[in-house]
């Protein structure tokens, strides 16, 4: 009893940590898994130096890197684009028959392969569609994320959450999953989700962060100026370094204007001379201090406008932060950003407010927006980076195109072949990215980086948790806890409630955390009342899987918090009413499919 208080202590901290966001959710994984393996050095009942990191050798966590790499060969050789391109194509100059072909491609392509890939894919082309029609992206991007969820449970692949189920499945003893066997459910949660973004979600989603230009949109106007160096100017001579401007005034030198030259790198350590036009980013107050401080005049009939940012010599472009980008918890100064990628972060978008005060001092967060000015070269370089999800189309140039229908055949080899039962998921998708590498499809280090390590590493601390339940007997304690208190009620409301139990958890801790904690006690809790466990483990998939009421219960979702300019309210106005009809729809056909 005392490893089962124990255990249960644990779980309750982990939650409370993983509720409070006090710490990065892999971060609060490695220390659960370290825990739990320090306890084991004293008591046998939990995880060993094995058992405890078993989950870095998890069939889950070894298939779904591979489904990262495989994703990533389609997104590089362009074929998703290809897919997309050709089929947007169909939607006209109608705003809704494009809506529903962009929602039904996103959908099918979420079904094979990782659905954050394509979110990833369709943010740049959902904010075209949004320029083209004159409508705020804040009206599209939420439902294109909720579309791919959907889209993700009708096959074992779509999401990294089935292919955990049913690895767990097999090792409690029963059959993993089929490919599709989770389709039947799986298309009627996507039909009602489309049903649902149509008539719906589109009524009560925000218009915000859209039509707008940059100017309007981050509200830039009042924030960037040109000044003009005189003769007798304190800063003549001087580079900006040596005058200290960043520290003393906290006003950032944009480009140097010389004459016909325009000056954007190496600004740092360039003498400023008599004559020369400074763009400058900064408040009002300090930029007007600094204009009385050094002797400068300002270029008062200048307003903003994008061509002083972007020409021929220099581009703006959005970028996203992504979820498991080293960046989180740093500011851009400590993370030396301007010198390390050349570029300036003009302003930043969180939950639908620009701030553009002490950019460089601000502590990032996952899902932030960086309005970024750079040379043309720097899309290239951002758009290879995994820290960031550039918000502009690639270049063709740069996608292996010729791969594309090469790219296309190993997916669909992967698919078959484990569909068919010729060999596992695993180990098909393993050769699928061996065949993408050898192809040219996708090189080392592009399959390398394509590996969501947050993911990976959230998976290898949480796996432990469910080896401890069983090794303990929580799993069957609880399950015995759980069957007591519904053994009234009847076998089909104890799956209903698992389902609303993995949905609030998979909201709070993520979507894999919840599977790993609720399966086992799942599975416990039908030999308990002895029934097949395959109802309670697909309601709990399902319920993981779908996860909508938060930003921070699944990937796609926070990749498009900040581009929609959302707020966290606005997740749970649209994905709580979803969550529910999903609930309610579940709790009936669960058993259907799967009879008890």
């Amino acid at each position: 009893m005392v490893d089962i208080v124990l255990v249960c202590t644990i779980i309750v901290v982990a939650l409370i940590l993983f509720a409070s966001e006090k710490l990065r959710v892999d971060l609060v994984a490695m220390l659960l898994m370290v825990t739990l393996m320090v306890i084991g050095i004293f008591r046998d009942t939990f995880p060993d130096l094995h058992e405890g990191t078993s989950g870095f050798s998890n069939e889950a966590t070894v298939t779904i890197a591979a489904m990262f790499v495989l994703s990533a060969g389609l997104m590089k050789t362009g074929a998703i684009s290809w897919i997309s391109q050709r089929l947007a194509a169909l939607g006209g100059d109608s705003e809704m028959r494009s809506f529903i072909i962009l929602m039904v491609t996103v959908a099918f392509v979420s079904a094979f392969i990782n659905n954050a890939a394509a979110v990833a894919v369709f943010i740049p082309i959902t904010i075209k569609a949004c320029r083209q029609f004159n409508i705020s992206p804040s009206r599209m991007l939420m439902p294109l994320s909720f579309i791919s969820i959907m889209g993700g449970t009708c096959t074992l692949i779509g999401t990294s959450a089935n292919i955990l189920a049913s690895a767990l499945t097999r090792d409690l003893g029963l059959p993993e999953f089929g490919m599709f066997e989770l389709s039947p459910l799986g298309l009627i949660f996507f039909v009602v989700g489309l049903f649902y973004l149509i008539f719906v979600a589109r009524r009560m989603l925000p218009d915000r962060a859209g039509k707008a230009d940059l100017k309007e949109k981050y509200r830039l106007g009042k924030y960037i100026t040109r000044l003009v160096v005189k003769d007798k100017c304190t800063l003549v001579g001087k580079t900006p370094a040596e005058a200290d401007l960043a520290s003393t005034y906290d006003v950032t030198i944009l480009k140097i204007i010389r004459g016909d030259e325009e000056l954007w790198t190496g600004l740092r350590d360039m003498p400023i001379q008599a004559g020369d036009q400074l763009l400058v980013r900064g408040s009002i107050d300090n930029i007007m201090e600094m204009n009385a401080m050094e002797g400068l005049t300002i270029r008062s009939e200048d307003k903003y406008s994008e061509e002083y940012l972007e020409d021929e010599k220099g581009v703006v472009a959005e970028a996203v932060i992504a979820p498991s980008a080293s960046l989180v918890g740093m500011t851009l100064k400590d993370a030396n950003f301007r010198h390390k990628h050349g570029v300036f972060a003009l302003a930043i978008q969180r939950q639908g407010e620009a701030i553009r005060d002490k950019v460089g001092k601000v502590v990032l967060q996952a899902g932030d927006t960086l309005l970024l000015q750079g040379r043309p070269g720097f899309l290239d370089t951002f758009s290879d980076n995994p820290d960031f999800l550039l918000l502009n189309e690639l270049a063709v140039s740069k996608l292996r195109t010729e791969k594309a229908f090469l790219a296309l055949g190993i997916i669909a080899s992967v698919v078959l072949l484990a569909a068919f039962g010729v060999m596992p998921i695993l180990v098909s998708a393993l050769a699928g990215v061996m065949v993408m590498v050898l192809t040219g499809c996708i090189n080392v280090q592009e399959a390398y980086d394509a590996i969501d390590w947050f993911v990976i590493f959230l998976l290898a601390g949480v796996i432990p948790l469910g080896i401890v339940m069983e090794k303990t007997g929580t799993a069957e304690f609880l399950a015995n806890g759980i069957v007591e208190m519904s053994e009234s009620l009847g076998p089909v409301a104890v799956i209903s409630v698992f389902y609303l139990v993995a949905t609030i958890f998979a909201a709070i801790m993520s979507h894999n955390a919840a599977i790993i904690l609720l399966i086992p006690i799942g599975v416990a809790s039908a030999h308990g009342m002895e029934l097949d466990p395959r109802p309670f483990i697909m309601a709990i998939t399902f319920a993981a899987a779908s996860s909508l009421a938060t930003p921070f219960g699944y990937h796609t979702n926070l990749m498009v918090y900040g581009p929609g300019g959302y707020k966290f309210a606005d997740y749970m106005k649209i994905g709580i009413p979803l969550n529910v009809i999903l609930w309610v729809i579940a709790s009936f056909l669960i058993p259907v499919f799967w009879p008890l």
